[in-house]
């Protein structure tokens, strides 16, 4: 087990001639557990950091402060939470078989982004579509 664990550490995917292979599968899924183990210890230390700051401010200004502080806090943690269920959502894919191929077109991914957004569910253009973004012609 650890013999398989150091080859997929040195292991990169961008040398894999098969796309979704075992040890890219193995690779990919490494990373989102990573992620994902991170997310909910971030998580875990927001949760600890608002229950201790429960008390009211004397000044208006202070209120102010810690209640901006709160709504930027919450608004951060709502961000966290859909980053961990496309997390969750990646980790059902690579389960059934459809990880690293767009839910919409059926096409592959590619490996250059699943390495920068290994959750990404889109390939690059549909992704694009979805975000809006116009093909421009530079005069």
């Amino acid at each position: 087990m650890a013999d398989f664990y150091t080859k997929t550490m040195i292991y990169n995917p961008r040398n894999d001639r098969q796309y979704m292979s075992f040890n890219m599968k193995a690779y990919f899924r490494n990373m989102l557990y990573q992620e994902l183990q991170q997310l909910l210890e971030e998580e875990h230390m927001h949760s600890l950091s608002l229950s201790e700051n429960t008390n009211r401010e004397a000044d208006f200004v202070d209120q102010g402060s810690s209640e901006e502080l709160r709504f930027n806090c919450g608004v951060y943690q709502e961000h966290e939470m859909h980053l961990r269920h496309d997390i969750e959502s990646a980790l059902r894919r690579m389960a059934d078989g459809t990880y690293g191929y767009c839910i919409a077109t059926g096409n592959p991914i590619g490996v250059e982004r699943l390495i920068a957004a290994p959750s990404a569910k889109y390939c690059l253009q549909v992704q694009m579509e979805k975000e809006g973004y116009r093909a421009r012609q530079w005069a």
